[in-house]
């Protein structure tokens, strides 16, 4: 009789315990896609830039605000080369870091000389970036294509006129080719920004070259030398790619007044006599104040001897 309760108490708590497992089972789905639902959706942008051979790769996040895009400030963002997977030291491919963005929603990657070295017959990079396990946002992941091209310029100064001539190459079967019918811009560094100068829109020709006059008058840099660029880009992957050399100039930056040392100017550029009196003001000034210190310490001690 003991056995057959036992058993009919058994045989009812079955059904109760599976039930039980049902319910914890769907609380934990509805709990995650809770979770899930409560992310907020974001959006990644990528972009690469090589200037004088060095590669990076700029990433952006931003999310949409009362239609207003805002940036989104320490989110980890991590990069692959070719496919996400663990960094390979004998390709190169795989993991290559992470970082997190900042204020303004950006994060950069600069690649060493060693990438470069390991990478040097690679041309075309296909960069991955992602995010997830992030707590506020929703997983997402972007590609770029890095299609590597060759600047190479050179100038020649004939009647006080410096003619600048840049060729663009782009890689083909591994081999350099020039770059006919595109465009190009050539652009002079300046304080705040690039000054543009030669023809709107200048294309190469069938060599892959353009030309252009830099402006005689144009002020130069300090030490004798401007700063030019040449540029292309690569708007079909989101990219630019450029370089930069100073070539000797004879027309020297004008010297703002104030910089100049005169009596109306800054303390930084006060006329060195006038500091030099200055100084020497000051330190007998402090040297007389600190030699009659002494001497009351020394009367002070001399009174307390003959006591």
């Amino acid at each position: 009789m003991k056995k057959l309760f036992k058993y009919l108490y058994i045989k009812r708590l079955i059904p109760v315990f599976i039930i039980y497992l049902v319910s914890l089972f769907s609380i934990n789905i509805y709990a995650q896609n809770d979770s899930t639902s409560s992310k907020l959706q974001a959006s990644m942008n990528l972009s690469y830039k090589i200037t004088n051979g060095i590669k990076s790769v700029k990433v952006e996040v931003t999310r949409k605000v009362d239609g207003k895009f805002i940036p989104v400030e320490n989110l980890i963002v991590n990069l692959y080369l070719t496919e996400i997977k663990k960094y390979d030291p004998i390709v190169g491919d795989g993991w290559m870091g992470n970082l997190v963005t900042n204020e303004d929603g950006l994060a950069t990657f600069k690649f060493t000389d060693n990438f470069n070295k390991l990478m040097s017959k690679v041309h075309v990079f296909n960069f991955i970036a992602t995010t997830n396990e992030d707590l506020r946002y929703e997983d997402m992941q972007e590609e770029i294509t890095v299609n590597e091209a060759l600047i190479n310029f050179t100038f020649n100064t004939e009647d006080a006129v410096t003619t600048v001539v840049a060729k663009l190459t782009k890689f083909q079967d591994g081999a350099e080719v020039a770059s006919p019918e595109t465009e190009m811009k050539m652009l002079i560094k300046r304080t705040f920004g690039m000054l543009p100068f030669g023809e709107d829109g200048l294309t190469t020709d069938e060599n892959g070259e353009v030309s252009a006059e830099i402006p005689a008058d144009l002020p130069g840099n300090a030490n004798k030398t401007i700063t030019v660029v040449a540029r292309y880009d690569d708007e079909e992957n989101n990219g630019i790619i450029e370089i930069s050399k100073d070539i000797p100039w004879k027309i020297l930056p004008k010297v703002n007044p104030l910089t100049r040392r005169t009596l109306w100017s800054r303390g930084n550029n006060a006329p060195i006599p006038l500091v030099i009196v200055t100084v020497s003001l000051i330190i007998l000034i402090w040297g007389t104040i600190c030699y009659l210190v002494y001497l009351l310490f020394k009367i002070k001690r001399l009174g307390k001897t003959k006591k």
